[in-house]
């Protein structure tokens, strides 16, 4: 099944480690959540399937946890902003993302419309 990149988040910092935050939709209604940190000595993309009512629940103040072989990320509201950590199962180095509350809002209203191909 071939999905296509509905959302990115980037932050990016000259001479620093640059995070993203993507998400990936496909046709049979689910998505794949993408946290990748670069520039570091431990550059990852990492992958975590979920669903609609997960990512839209962060909104409602219900966190999205998931996790697969290399860790766990979870996304939750943080006052004005909705953060992903990703925290590692074999080391201590951890990243974390944030994202202003009203851009995550718009882009979850964009999907849920299903009127977006790509929003950045």
């Amino acid at each position: 099944m071939v999905g296509e990149l509905a959302v990115s988040f980037c932050e990016r910092k000259a001479g620093q480690v640059s995070t993203y935050l993507d998400l990936w939709s496909y046709p049979d209604g689910t998505y794949n959540l993408v946290i990748e940190n670069f520039g570091g000595a431990d550059q990852q993309e990492l992958s975590f399937p979920c669903a609609f009512h997960q990512l839209a629940g962060v909104l409602g103040g219900k966190p999205l946890i998931s996790q697969n072989e290399s860790g766990m990320v979870v996304i939750d509201r943080c006052g004005n902003s909705v953060c992903a950590e990703f925290q590692p199962f074999d080391s201590p180095e951890q990243f974390r993302h944030c994202i202003p509350l009203e851009e995550y809002r718009h882009a979850i209203d964009a999907l849920e419309s299903n009127v977006i191909g790509y929003l950045a």
